[in-house]
């Protein structure tokens, strides 16, 4: 009977707590409030201003436009320069000046340029310090403290998943994959402490352009572990997986291998003056995955993605403009891409700018 008492009363509060947390967003932000994505940084390294593998001028103006809009916070998916060094680490912080002004915080997720020793985990933690993932919610692993972690923002969860080698303590380090996180992100999720939830990573579900990707070398990589990832996102109402890696904007519907489940990827695009084209030759080669036609596409322009919250629901708007970097510049940003769902139905609903 007490058993029964307990889970009717967790019930209701899960119930009371999903029925109100749409108007406590809105009450504590007067019904809006946004976040920054910023995708991969990394470029070239010889160059005649110090950029030391970090295209500094469309960081600054990346920024200004985060700043402008009023943000509350950006997230990194990785690729913040070419090589991991402190003084790399450290230009790449120097240029979120405009953020820290402006009291927007950044959480940064590591991509591969950013990684591949044990001493390029300490140089990161050092210019990056005091991530949530250091203090708060993180997965019991070692070595993960402080690169793979998760975090709470007026009512929304944001999960990190870092898939490149840390410092365990071992003499070779340790790579955790996305099964070693299953437990802890599935126990996160479970948490009545959120009305909707996100999650990012540096390397694809599916890429365009790469055949690596969060779960092994090929996009067939893995089976399994798709099923099981992409069904514990989908089963916990996490509707978008942002990802950076194919230096491109690309938003498709994935499936997982079993059919079961799906999830949209979002390829963030790319915040420097390296890009990639979808690699059809890769892509028609994969008998065992179909390659799906994209929702939304944008090749060879610089971009990023604000997300805006309000009591309505969560909306998504991808903004770029033509290539540019060696010089500073304040670009004209275009709308390209929106989409997003409203928290009444949670049905998806996007728009594509042409």
């Amino acid at each position: 009977m007490q058993y029964i008492r307990r889970h009717f009363l967790r019930i209701f509060v899960f119930t009371l707590a999903t029925a109100w947390l749409p108007l406590l967003i809105a009450d504590e932000t007067n019904g809006r409030w946004s976040f920054g994505i910023i995708p991969d940084t990394q470029w070239k390294e010889n160059m005649k201003a110090p950029f030391h593998g970090s295209a500094i001028h469309i960081i600054d103006a990346v920024n200004a436009e985060f700043v402008r809009q009023q943000v509350d916070f950006v997230i990194a998916v990785g690729d913040l320069a070419n090589k991991p060094s402190i003084a790399a680490f450290q230009t790449r912080a120097a240029h979120n000046k405009a953020l820290d002004d402006a009291g927007i915080k950044f959480y940064p997720v590591r991509g591969n340029h950013d990684a591949g020793t044990i001493e390029a985990v300490a140089q990161f933690k050092s210019v990056f310090p005091n991530l949530p993932g250091t203090v708060g919610s993180y997965p019991n692993l070692p070595g993960a403290q402080g690169l793979t972690y998760s975090f709470t923002h007026k009512g929304g969860k944001f999960f990190l998943l870092d898939t490149f080698l840390m410092d365990d303590g071992s003499s070779k380090g340790k790579t955790y994959t996305i099964g070693d996180y299953l437990p802890w992100l599935e126990w996160e999720l479970e948490k009545n402490d959120h009305h909707f939830a996100l999650v990012f990573a540096h390397k694809n579900l599916q890429g365009q352009s790469h055949r690596d990707n969060v779960f092994g070398r090929e996009r067939d990589s893995n089976p399994a572990m798709q099923n099981a990832f992409i069904g514990c996102l989908q089963q916990h109402g996490v509707q978008y997986f942002f990802c950076g890696h194919d230096h491109m904007y690309h938003r498709m519907r994935i499936k997982s291998p079993d059919g079961k489940s799906e999830i949209v990827q979002v390829i963030c695009g790319v915040a420097s003056q390296k890009f990639y084209t979808p690699n059809l030759t890769i892509l028609q080669s994969l008998r065992l995955i179909k390659p799906a036609k994209p929702l939304a596409q944008d090749l060879n322009n610089v971009g990023f993605v604000i997300a805006h919250v309000d009591n309505e629901g969560l909306r998504f708007e991808y903004y770029s403009t033509k290539p540019f970097g060696e010089k500073p510049k304040i670009p004209k940003w275009e709308l390209r891409d929106s989409f997003g769902y409203t928290w009444n139905d949670q049905k998806l609903t996007a728009s594509v700018k042409k």
